[in-house]
C-alpha cells in the first residue's frame, strides 16, 4: 500500500511539473509574440508604411493613444482619430523627408502581464547615453488569437536640455552688461551665466566649420537647446530635424530652434542666449568631445 500510495504521489508530482513547464512555455511565447507586435508597430511607424502599421491596432472607438511631457500632451480617442493622425504625420514625414528610427537595443521591458484575451506591458526607451528617453504603457487585446494594440500612454521624460525651460527674472547677476571682449576665453564655448536663467554666449568660427562632429551623441547628432541672438558679422546655417535649412546672416537677429546643427558659410561672430541648464549640458558634451578628438 505505501509503495502504490508513493507511486501516486510521483506520477502526481510529474504531472504538476509537466504543468508548470508548460505553462512557463506558453508564458515565453506570449512574450515572444507581443515583443514582436511592439517593435513592428514602432518599424512600421519609422517606414511610415500606414497601412502596416494600422494592422498593429484594435480598429474600434475604445482604442486611445495618449502622449505626454513637461508642455505637451495629446489624446487621440477611438480608431477614426488616432489612424488620421498618425496617416497625417506620416505623410508630413514623407513630404519633407523625416527619417525616424528606433533601436530595439535601446527599450527595456520592464513588466508583461497576461490575463487571458488582455495584456498591459511596461517599458522603458533609452537614448544613446543610457538616459531614460520616454516611459510607455501598452494595453493588448487578443483578436483572433493576434495580440492588437488597445491603448499606448507615452510619458517624455523632457530635460532642460530639450528645450523646456522656465527662465527665473529675478535672479539677477550683480553685472548686467559685459564687452565681447571680456568674455572668457579658457573655455570651448565662451559663456557668462546666471543672466535670469539664461546664458549668453558668443561664437567665433571661420567659414567651413561644421558642427556635426560635436553634437554627435546627443539626441538624433542634433543641438536640442533653443538659441536667440544677433549675427555680428559673416554668415551661418542651420539644418533642421524637419530636413529644413535657412542661414542667419550679417545683422540678422535669430531663432535657432531645438533639433538643429549647421556650418560657418562666412567667417562668423555671433552672441546667442539660451537656457541656462540646457546651455551647461550642451558645454559639458562639446568639452567631452573636444577631449576625446585631442586623444586621437
Amino acid at each position: 500500500m505505501k509503495k502504490k500510495f508513493t507511486g501516486i504521489l510521483s506520477i502526481a508530482a510529474i504531472l504538476v511539473l509537466t504543468g508548470l513547464l508548460f505553462i512557463n512555455a506558453n508564458n515565453k511565447d506570449e512574450r515572444k509574440a507581443i515583443i514582436r507586435l511592439l517593435e513592428n508597430e514602432r518599424q512600421t511607424f519609422n517606414d511610415n508604411d500606414f497601412k502596416a502599421y494600422s494592422d498593429n491596432w484594435v480598429k474600434d472607438e475604445e482604442s486611445k493613444f495618449m502622449v505626454s511631457g513637461m508642455e505637451y500632451y495629446y489624446v487621440f480617442e477611438g480608431w477614426n482619430e488616432i489612424g488620421k493622425g498618425f496617416q497625417d504625420h506620416m505623410a508630413w514625414k514623407k513630404e519633407h523627408n523625416v527619417k525616424t528610427y528606433e533601436d530595439p537595443k535601446d527599450f527595456e521591458y520592464n513588466h508583461i502581464v497576461v490575463d487571458d484575451n488582455m495584456a498591459w506591458v511596461d517599458l522603458t526607451q533609452y537614448d544613446k547615453n543610457r538616459e531614460v528617453k520616454d516611459q510607455r504603457t501598452y494595453i493588448l487585446q487578443r483578436v483572433n488569437n493576434e495580440w492588437k494594440i488597445k491603448n499606448i500612454n507615452m510619458i517624455g521624460v523632457d530635460s532642460y536640455a530639450e528645450g523646456k525651460f522656465v527662465v527665473n527674472a529675478n535672479n539677477a547677476p550683480e553685472v548686467t552688461h559685459v564687452n565681447l571682449n571680456d568674455f572668457p576665453k579658457d573655455k570651448v564655448f565662451p559663456m557668462i551665466e546666471g543672466w535670469g536663467g539664461m546664458c549668453v554666449d558668443i561664437n567665433n568660427a571661420p567659414a567651413g566649420t561644421e558642427f556635426t562632429p560635436l553634437l554627435e551623441g546627443l539626441k538624433n547628432d542634433h543641438c536640442q537647446v533653443p538659441h536667440w541672438g544677433y549675427v555680428v558679422k559673416g554668415a551661418i546655417r542651420m539644418d533642421y530635424e524637419d530636413g529644413t535649412s535657412e542661414v542667419f546672416r550679417e545683422g540678422e537677429a535669430f531663432y535657432m530652434k531645438p533639433g538643429h546643427t549647421g556650418g560657418v558659410e562666412e567667417d562668423l561672430l555671433l552672441v546667442s542666449f539660451g537656457p541656462e541648464e540646457g546651455i551647461r549640458h550642451l558645454v559639458e558634451h562639446f568639452e567631452n568631445k573636444v577631449a576625446e578628438m585631442q586623444k586621437q
